[in-house]
């Protein structure tokens, strides 16, 4: 009899041989222990409400006590009513348990309070989009385009210095004006975030840390509006692989290249060879000018990603079930998480 149970120490090395056998020569830094369960804070979490959690949590289906796949979830930032399910581990033939996992989690958070459910999967992994899409209700809400920066060699680039500014802790309402402003109006109800996603306190400081990454964050502001009409994050989880996230207003969005050539100096000046990934998200209203403008600042596009979502009161519709060889996404657009080796 198959059981969905949360994810014990016995399984973790189970779930690796998985991944390894479905990913041949994955390395063991990619995928580390703390991708599953953050121990020991995963003691103490399980047993706080949804509204307090803050950290990822995992569920393995077993049978006869062996793991026959994982998925796992967390808040998707700090509205308690989303959350991301960020990772789907399943063996040879195990496509009624993919629904069976997803299913679980929808309806136990779903349960406790959970509105919108959000998952982005590597347009590599058609069986895995079907399966949220066909087997469980999801729809298709946007994509994000992942750009690599192929230039080898340090550039003379032109930076405006002057331009960019550290955010202080007043600035958390004028970023979530920005951030609200970027997405097309008719998108913007299903990714509307708090305040509180961007605070610059110890809480936040402390969760990025137990998540195991870094952050750095710079500001262009509007003096004449006292408004803020871009951001730049650079997240790195290694010091060698960056992601780099970049808000501009509709208004503003001819400073996009001067936050590309800041964020390729500033990063080139903690390491030389690092890789760095911009990620386009198409629900921004300066995408397309985005897309457009990144090939002549020698980044090449190496991925594009879905964006599912499901509101939890929406009926599951009838499935037919399907046979696969095997569905694994990784949490592949956090920046907790090495997502490079993933992207062929």
């Amino acid at each position: 009899m198959i059981k969905i149970v949360p994810i014990r120490h016995s399984d973790i090395k189970k779930i690796k041989k998985m991944i390894e056998y479905v990913t041949p020569g994955i390395s063991p830094d990619v995928f580390d222990d703390r991708c599953l369960t953050h121990f020991p804070f995963n003691v103490i979490h399980g047993i706080l409400p949804v509204n307090l959690k803050f950290l990822q949590e995992c569920y393995v289906a077993v049978e006869d006590d062996e793991p026959l796949g994982l998925i796992s979830l967390e808040p998707d930032g700090h509205t308690k009513n989303r959350w991301k399910i960020n990772r789907l581990v399943l063996g040879i033939n195990a496509y009624d348990i993919g629904k069976q996992l997803i299913d679980y989690v929808v309806n136990k958070y779903g349960g406790a309070g959970v509105e919108i459910f959000i998952t982005v999967i590597d347009e590599n992994y058609p069986e895995a989009i079907a399966l949220f899409q066909k087997a469980c209700s999801f729809r298709h809400y946007s994509k994000i385009n992942i750009w690599k920066y192929e230039n080898p060699y340090e550039l003379n680039l032109d930076i405006k210095y002057e331009l960019f500014r550290r955010p202080v802790l007043p600035d958390s309402q004028k970023l979530l004006n920005l951030d609200t402003e970027a997405i097309f109006p008719h998108l913007r109800v299903s990714l509307v975030k708090t305040v509180d996603d961007f605070k610059l306190n110890l809480k936040n400081k402390i969760i990025n840390g137990v998540k195991g990454y870094t952050s750095s964050k710079y500001v262009l502001d509007n003096p004449e509006k006292n408004s803020i009409e871009g951001v730049l994050n650079i997240f790195t989880k290694d010091k060698r692989n960056y992601w780099v996230d970049i808000t501009v207003s509709p208004a503003y969005q001819r400073y996009y290249e001067d936050f590309i050539n800041f964020a390729v100096t500033k990063i080139r000046s903690e390491h030389e060879a690092a890789e760095i990934y911009v990620g386009v998200k198409e629900y921004h209203q300066a995408a397309k000018f985005m897309n457009d403008i990144l090939p002549s600042h020698s980044f090449k596009l190496c991925g594009n990603f879905q964006i599912l979502l499901k509101d939890y009161w929406m009926p599951i519709r009838d499935y037919k079930e399907n046979k696969v060889p095997a569905i694994i996404f990784p949490d592949m657009t956090s920046p907790a998480c090495n997502i490079i080796k993933f992207i062929s």
